[in-house]
């Protein structure tokens, strides 16, 4: 029972922490534009907008196209900045490698903390947590249901209403 106890316990700190984390750092994406080298292919291109977190890819203008980004780290802006594949970007300040305040063009996508902690930033790996967690929880609720004798219950339920309409006929 101690062990269904410390399971349940365990995925409920979990869900009710993430979703904490969720609701408290949840903030619109930053939208930029991104122009390809010239001979970069549609499957390079691809691999590069997974690597960098450039989802919601819209607006072709030839190799340009606007992006959601989701990992706004210093370190990644800089690789995307810098790397060989890519011929310009809008929108990002490529001395600081930062999303200026005053240019960033906020996206109906949203990102949170998760988005910038290295494993937690992959969805994948996000959602094994949280299915973790909802795992553990229903094991423990599973396992502290089926541990509880309903018949006993059930018993002391009804001697609880008994003595309640004696008291009642009493007064």
């Amino acid at each position: 029972m101690r062990r269904a106890m410390v399971l349940l316990l365990i995925g409920l700190v979990g869900l009710v922490s993430l979703r904490t984390a969720h609701n408290l750092t949840r903030e619109p994406a930053p939208g930029i534009r991104v122009r390809w080298r010239d001979g970069t292919s549609s499957p390079q291109r691809i691999w590069l907008e997974w690597k960098y977190r450039l989802e919601g890819r819209s607006a072709p203008q030839g190799l340009s196209y606007s992006y959601v980004l989701m990992d706004t780290s210093t370190a990644n802006i800089r690789a995307l900045v810098t790397d060989p594949e890519v011929s310009d970007t809008d929108d990002i300040d490529r001395e600081r490698f930062a999303i200026p305040w005053e240019t960033a063009n906020e996206s109906r996508q949203f990102m949170w903390i998760a988005d910038r902690l290295p494993v937690l930033r992959q969805p994948l790996a996000r959602w094994t947590l949280i299915a973790s967690f909802a795992l553990m929880a229903a094991a423990g609720t599973r396992a502290i249901i089926g541990a509880v004798s309903w018949r006993e219950v059930a018993r002391a339920a009804r001697e609880w209403l008994h003595r309640l309409e004696l008291e009642d006929s009493n007064e």
